[in-house]
């Protein structure tokens, strides 16, 4: 593949590179802001004939006559190739990523992998000139703000500080958060290699097998705050100090590799095309560099992801989007967030005066930077964050079987659920108080318009998940109420909101806005792209169709709309919003807030949670995957930014909710497990094609 900027870290331990090799420079994933992040060059080559040859991650050396780059679920490979020699010179970035094994996982270690080979033949009608059986590799840092020293004849220490940032008030002092200096004491520890000055040399057989394996270990302080404390990282129940770690690394110096190999090829045992797979990889990499976990004196775990470029920890409507990467493959990590989320609800009356005495409803995030002490976001979705949350604890029951988190919370679910239905002011069953959602670039309709389909049916899905959770709990009489409720809420939309080949965007084409972020009002007639298509009406959707929860809403009405509005707000790197065109910024002057940056923007992790309602009804819409890629490429190409959300405006880069597509495996198969409902089925809707089983895939 081409040259493009990618990265790899290990789950929640804070530890990583991203790489650039189109700029020739890589920094360190730690603490900081991501464009802030300590910069330094990864020197690795290979030393033919005299000379020093050496890949793009660095400046200096030889060039290589041709490159090549890999992306894997656990790592990122950059190739090189001289011509003279036929030698292959390769270096595999490794993290420890093993489902469902937190420990191994949050392994402070990366593992930098570099291997030779001396091909048959000649390249590209090259004249080979020289036949070398063995050559020397190496591996070095470099960078203005790292010290280095000798650890030993075989190790390097490393220092730098990286910037801990946390608390500001709100998004309008998002710039301006407070920030302490953290000492990083790293070491780079090469088994059987020889150190030279900083740099570290093995001499090598060119069959390929023989590797110098560099391993970066490292092992902080207490940085994370939950609840105004810090908690140690996750890894520090293993390793007491960077000695330990580094024992570990001697003892095992193939250990990421060889997980890697296991890993890379359960996941890679798949039919699906290589822009899907690219994207698996890519987007897994990009969630992994937000990822934290942390532990307290007491042994609770906290589990938390940065919103990417946002900062802001375990964003409830992030996470949802990216809650199939969880239940198909590692449902634990949902669990621990469900849990610490209840700790961020607020009090019902906020938002409905006294009516809503005895409610409650969920925060947007738990806190940012290195904190989770309570949500910072400008306002609040009170609505669409309280229906995921809802949704999601339902969800990962019934993948499960296990019920300690609905059990746990079984007076807060009665709360939420009371709050979604007197959100409900005018008795139709659709939330028209509250009902400011997080798509936050998209027009007025679709931002905050009242009586909104992407709510309506989000709340009927929380709805039918909340019954589910309340008659587990032996609330009959409770549960059939809000089963009935949710039966009225389908009707309805469907009555309002079928224009014949979609749902619009809205179910009342007229009625009084308001900006939630710049609080300006105003009435309108006719709310402009009120019955416009868009890709929200399924957004629900998926989480439940991979337990088998059906909605009281037309299969064959939703199999439409899918396609229609897939059709009419596809552009060049997936679909927009809705198709909408803000044709007259003037008849909206008073309405725009972030839309007004950008004409017709688009998530693309919002159109792979379409795809897998899609897939479950039987729309086959893997094609748009190439889409979704292009457009990574087109970005990493030119600067490193990781997943990148957002197309055509806004800035929502570094991002994790790419993970989405991991639902991809289940949903292609047509799989539903259930194991709190004893069902386990596949429908196989495009044939039978390989798509593997994660959930209860043995990984070591």
């Amino acid at each position: 593949m081409q040259l493009m900027a990618d990265g790899v870290a290990g789950v929640g331990n804070r530890h990583g590179i991203i790489m650039d090799p189109v700029h020739r420079r890589c920094s360190v994933v730690r603490f900081d802001r991501f464009p802030q992040q300590v910069a330094f060059e990864l020197i690795v080559g290979v030393v033919i004939d005299g000379k020093e040859y050496v890949l793009p991650l660095g400046e200096g050396g030889e060039a290589f006559d041709f490159l090549d780059q890999r992306t894997t679920p656990c790592s990122v490979v950059l190739m090189g190739i001289h011509a003279a020699s036929c030698i292959k010179l390769r270096v595999e970035v490794i993290a420890p990523f093993r489902p469902r094994d937190a420990a191994f996982s949050a392994l402070p270690i990366i593992d930098i992998r570099v291997t030779a080979e001396s091909f048959d033949g000649i390249f590209r009608w090259e004249k080979r000139t020289l036949k070398l059986t063995e050559a020397e590799v190496f591996v070095e840092l470099r960078g203005e703000a790292m010290t280095q020293s000798a650890a030993g004849d075989d190790a390097v220490d490393v220092r730098f500080a990286s910037t801990r940032f946390y608390q500001w008030a709100g998004m309008k002092d998002f710039w301006d958060a407070k920030t302490e200096k953290v000492p990083q004491h790293d070491r780079l520890v090469a088994p059987g290699a020889r150190r030279d000055g900083v740099r570290l040399r093995k001499m090598v057989k060119l069959n390929g097998a023989e590797a110098l394996d560099v391993l970066w270990c490292m092992h902080s302080t207490p940085v994370y705050e939950v609840r105004g404390e810090r908690w140690a990282f996750k890894y520090a129940e293993q390793f007491a100090d960077l000695e330990a770690v580094c024992d570990f690394a001697r003892a095992h110096p193939e250990a990421l590799f060889e997980n890697a190999m296991r890993v890379n090829a359960i996941l890679g045992a798949n039919d699906f095309s290589q822009s899907i797979n690219q994207l698996l990889a890519f987007t897994l990499h990009s969630w992994a560099i937000n990822t934290w976990a942390a532990v307290s004196g007491k042994g609770e775990e906290f589990f938390g992801v940065w919103e990417g470029s946002c900062y802001m920890t375990s964003t409830l409507d992030v996470e949802f989007t990216q809650a199939p990467f969880y239940l198909a493959v590692w449902p634990e990590l949902l669990g621990l967030e469900l849990d610490h989320w209840t700790e961020h609800t607020q009090d019902g009356r906020k938002s409905l005066g006294e009516r809503g005495a005895g409610t409650l409803f969920f925060s947007h995030d738990m806190g940012t930077g290195a904190c989770a002490n309570g949500h910072v976001y400008h306002h609040d979705m009170e609505v669409e964050e309280t229906s995921n949350w809802l949704i999601m604890a339902c969800c990962h029951w019934r993948r499960t079987g296990d019920d300690a988190v609905v059990r746990k919370h079984a007076a807060g679910i009665e709360k939420y659920l009371r709050f979604l239905e007197l959100a409900d002011t005018t008795g139709n069953g659709v939330p028209d108080v509250g009902i400011a959602n997080t798509i936050d670039d998209a027009s007025p309709a679709v931002q905050y318009g009242r009586e909104q389909v992407y709510l309506a049916v989000k709340t009927m899905g929380a709805l039918v998940a909340g019954a589910k959770m309340l008659e587990h709990l032996g609330k009959g009489d409770l549960a059939r109420r809000y089963a009935e409720r949710a039966e009225m809420l389908g009707r309805y939309i469907e009555k309002r909101g079928w224009q014949g080949d979609h749902f619009a965007t809205l179910l009342e084409k007229s009625g009084h806005l308001k900006n939630p972020w710049s609080g300006q009002e105003t009435t309108c007639a006719e709310i402009p792209g009120w019955n416009s298509p868009q890709i929200y009406t399924a957004n629900a959707l998926g989480l439940l169709d991979m337990v088998g929860i059906d909605v009281p809403l037309d299969r064959e009405k939703l199999r439409t709309d899918l396609r229609t509005a897939t059709g009419r707000c596809l552009r060049e790197y997936g679909c927009v919003h809705s198709d909408f065109q803000n044709e007259n910024p003037e008849q909206l002057a008073t309405m725009l807030d972030l839309v007004g940056n950008a004409r017709s923007p688009g998530w693309i992790s919002m159109n792979m949670a379409r795809d897998i309602a899609a897939f479950y009804r039987g729309v086959d819409l893997r094609h748009l995957a190439d889409r979704y890629w292009n457009w990574q490429v087109t970005t990493n190409t030119q600067e490193p930014r990781m997943f990148f959300e957002t197309f055509s405006g806004n800035n929502l880069c570094f991002y994790p909710r790419g993970v989405a597509i991991w639902g991809f495996y289940d949903a292609l198969a047509g799989r539903v497990i259930d194991r709190a409902g004893g069902i386990d089925r596949e429908s196989r809707p495009f044939g039978e094609l390989r798509s593997p089983r994660l959930i209860d895939v043995r990984w070591v």
